[in-house]
């Protein structure tokens, strides 16, 4: 019987071990193990998955971390060839690549699922661009099933689909202007530190030993019928990585003139040098061409609102002169590429389009198939100089490339897409929000660059991912942009 005026304390209870932590340590030692006796390339997929998840337990959000990893590991070439079947056609793809940003991709598509269902709340998809984007996915499914060689054809539809999970993901599931901010501030860090590989790849004329990161093995490109010596960062070819700052440094570019703090200013400032460092010595004439057009129109309108558009447009087009003078009129390789030497390559891309229209006719509806074009492009070369026996090459001009892979009716669905894509964006480019509006601006002119620059160029289209993100990217600033009111917003 106690006492009177004293309380019974209760026996000292011993505090329960976490059980999360302890059970995710167990899991990982035995897929260590396991991983140890697999070949390298599964071992090397455990070990960066295990790392990835032990690095998360650190992190409070586990949100941002992932959201993080994903935007960083985009043009990061990290990735394993599943069921690889070696081939004697170039510019194809020959498995089912996995790719490291797959990783942090389905880890977030299981948060945003288990965060539903633990909630009890509805899983919020994003309905832009739902029926063009279905249209198109089932014509290139058609098209594998009617390929020449059905294997290839599921080696790009298998990327296309993935893609296509990134695209859904940025557009539904990044909500908060936050969210945002941080996949900018990630991207633009990405620009930089390829600007910075690139010159350094330029300068030292090495890889820099960045093929495991997906450098190419060789600084030698093909340009038409001729070689030379370009740099591709960690998107292994210079046109990839010429592709990949059309979509970014427009962005950059666009958001110097957002109101934000001196750190982030001066990030968003390297990011365009180093980025437009970057793209001068990739020696593409078309990403400089689309870069520099799309930032003399973000230009023009951030001054226009400043000083009207009238004086907007007089000093645009004295800045423009002055460029064209300085770049054109003083020797730099951007001359010698633009004014001294074509390397064949405007005859050799005039034969290969001749060649996609022979292909285009005689498959209207739903093309040779995915990642077919290659291997069946010889059987519609009547050219004079026999193109494909010299240059075996998907002809440079994504429209033609898209119909001749997928049918007219595959190309028709993506270009309806595309364009609803862009009509998403246009309450950003009328917010009141600075930061938005931004944005808004640098992602439709990065788009739209981009666009321009494939017109004349070839991209593997399926697995550039960095491109179908900043299309999902596009849909969450315009629907934000949609949804705030006479806000005022700090950039990144």
């Amino acid at each position: 019987m106690a006492l009177l005026g004293t309380v019974k304390r209760p026996a000292a209870a011993l505090s329960p071990l976490p059980f999360w932590p302890f059970l995710a340590g167990v899991l990982l030692g035995l897929l260590f193990v396991i991983a140890t006796r697999m070949p390298f390339r599964w071992f090397l997929l455990l070990f960066l998955g295990s790392l990835v998840l032990a690095t998360s337990l650190a992190f409070g959000n586990q949100k941002t971390y992932y959201l993080t990893f994903l935007a960083a590991a985009l043009p990061i070439g990290v990735d394993i060839n599943i069921a690889f079947h070696p081939s004697t056609v170039s510019h194809s793809t020959y498995g089912y690549l996995v790719r490291l940003s797959y990783i942090p991709l389905i880890i977030l598509y299981g948060m945003w699922f288990l965060h539903c269902v633990t909630n009890k709340s509805p899983l919020k998809l994003s309905t832009t661009g739902f029926w063009p984007l279905s249209g198109f996915l089932v014509s290139a499914c058609l098209s594998v099933f009617s390929a020449r060689n059905f294997l290839f054809g599921t080696f790009d539809l298998f990327a296309l689909t993935v893609s296509v999970l990134l695209f859904v993901y940025a557009a539904s599931d990044i909500r908060e202007v936050r969210e945002v901010r941080l996949v900018l501030f990630v991207l633009l860090s990405t620009v930089a530190l390829q600007g910075v590989l690139a010159l350094g790849q330029h300068l030292t004329g090495s890889t820099l030993g960045l093929e495991f990161f997906g450098a190419g093995r060789s600084l030698q490109s093909a340009a038409g019928l001729e070689t030379l010596t370009r740099v591709g960062g960690t998107l292994g070819h210079p046109n990839s990585l010429a592709l990949f700052l059309d979509l970014l440094v427009p962005l950059s570019f666009s958001l110097i003139f957002c109101p934000m703090r001196p750190g982030a200013k001066l990030l968003v400032i390297a990011s365009t040098i180093l980025g437009l460092a970057g793209l001068a010595v990739t020696l593409s004439r078309g990403g400089t061409i689309a870069v520099g057009l799309s930032l003399l129109v973000i230009l023009f309108v951030h001054w226009g609102t400043r000083v009207g558009f009238l004086r907007s447009g007089l000093a645009v087009a004295t800045v423009s002169i002055s460029l064209l003078v300085l770049v054109l009129g003083t020797p730099n390789p951007i001359q010698t590429r633009f004014l001294k030497n074509d390397y064949g390559t405007a005859s050799g891309r005039t034969a290969h389009m001749q060649v996609a229209f022979n292909m285009v006719r005689a498959h209207p509806f739903f093309g040779v198939g995915l990642n077919n074009y290659t291997e069946t492009a010889q059987f519609y070369d009547n050219t004079p100089e026999r193109i494909i026996t010299l240059w075996n090459s998907p002809v440079h001009n994504l429209p033609l490339f898209i119909a001749g892979e997928t049918g007219l009716i595959g190309l028709g669905f993506l270009i309806f897409f595309l364009l609803t894509v862009l009509r998403a964006l246009l309450p950003a480019l009328r917010c009141p929000d600075p930061f938005l509006a931004a944005s808004g601006l640098g992602l439709f002119m990065g788009v739209l660059a981009y666009l321009l620059h494939v017109q004349v160029d070839y991209t593997n289209w399926p697995h550039f991912g960095i491109l179908w993100f900043l299309l999902g990217l596009a849909v969450s600033v315009g629907r934000l942009a949609a949804t705030t009111a006479n806000t005022h917003t700090e950039g990144i």
